[in-house]
Formats: structure tokens, C-alpha cells, sequence
């Protein structure tokens, strides 16, 4: 099982658009992708503790804590599973015609958590696995629902990105112009 799980993660750090395309299982069992995902949360999850906090401070957290962290962490990896592949699969509902079921977007996004395994190298791990993980998501969903990979890139990347810098920008200004209106308020200067 073991090796298994490596040479999937291999095989998507090196190739996603190939795995998803014909190496994913393509039956509608979603338990297997769904175990895949937490045990590479856990293995990640510890991984990170080992690597980011030191011995001292790991041996102050208790036994008790250390347990409830993995607890919540395996019920919240397939919560947040399912909420995100019912928002993306709604999103690819909206723009591609011949589409996958549910399950295949679900599949794409249990299986794009391997690169989370990159976190275990020391500092570039935290820039590389963001990278490979929207690039394996990318060309998982192009595999699977039969899109380009360039509109899945524009619909989930760079339209997300414009939207965030308009409204980051539109709140700037807001709190900008709110701030300039009190400071003239404020000010003895006749305007």
C-alpha cells in the first residue's frame, strides 16, 4: 500500500495531466481518494510539526492536544474535500458542457493533495507545494472533464486573482477615502 501511494504521488508531482487522464481510477468510489487525501494530511500535518516547531516546544504540547489536533484535522480534510469540490464542480457546471460527475472533481482534488508531501522540505517545501498543487489541480480538472487547461487556469487563477485585487483595491479606497474625509473633519484648515 505504501509503495502505492508513493508512486501515485510520483506520478502526479511528475505528470499530473497523465495520471488524471489514465492512471486515476475512473469508477465513481470517492473512499479511496478520500483516504489518500487524509493520510497525506496526517503525514503532512506531522511532517510540518516535526520541521517547524522546535523539540522543546513540541515536548510542552500534550499528548492530549497532539490528539485532538489529529482528530480535527481527519474530520476537517474530508469536510473541506467535499465543500470544495461541490463549489468547483458547480463552477465547471457552469462553463463546461461535457462534464465529469461530482465525484471525478472530487477525486481531482483528493488526489492534488500529494503535493502537500513537499512540505516536508525545509523552507522551499511551503513555495513548492502551493505550486505544484494548483498546477496538479489544474490539469486534473482538464483530464477529467475533457477542458483546456488554459480556461481552467483563467476561471480558477487569474479571474480569482483580478476579483481579489479589485476588491482589495476598492477596500483601499474606502478605508482611504474615510480616513482622508475624518482627517479633514478634523483639521483647522479651511478647505
Amino acid at each position: 500500500m505504501l509503495e502505492k501511494y508513493i508512486s501515485i504521488i510520483l506520478a502526479i508531482i511528475k505528470n499530473p495531466y497523465e495520471y488524471f487522464s489514465e492512471e486515476m481510477p475512473k469508477d465513481n468510489f470517492v473512499k479511496e481518494s478520500l483516504i489518500f487525501a487524509i493520510i497525506i494530511a496526517a503525514v503532512s500535518f506531522l511532517a510540518f510539526f516535526v520541521i517547524s516547531i522546535p523539540t522543546s516546544a513540541m515536548q510542552e504540547i500534550s499528548w492530549e492536544a497532539k490528539i485532538i489536533m489529529l482528530v480535527f484535522m481527519t474530520i476537517s480534510v474530508p469536510l473541506n474535500l467535499y465543500v470544495s469540490a461541490f463549489f468547483v464542480h458547480l463552477a465547471i457546471f457552469l462553463f463546461a458542457p461535457r462534464r465529469s460527475g461530482f465525484k471525478q472533481t472530487f477525486k481531482v482534488l483528493a488526489y492534488s493533495s500529494a503535493t502537500n508531501v513537499l512540505l516536508v522540505v525545509p523552507i522551499i517545501g511551503f513555495f513548492l507545494a502551493p505550486v505544484f498543487n494548483i498546477r496538479a489541480f489544474i490539469f486534473g480538472l482538464s483530464a477529467v472533464h475533457n477542458i483546456s487547461a488554459l480556461k481552467v487556469f483563467m476561471f480558477f487563477v487569474i479571474i480569482p486573482i483580478i476579483l481579489l485585487t479589485v476588491l482589495v483595491t476598492a477596500l483601499i479606497m474606502v478605508l482611504g477615502g474615510a480616513t482622508f474625509a475624518t482627517f479633514m473633519e478634523q483639521s483647522a484648515l479651511p478647505w
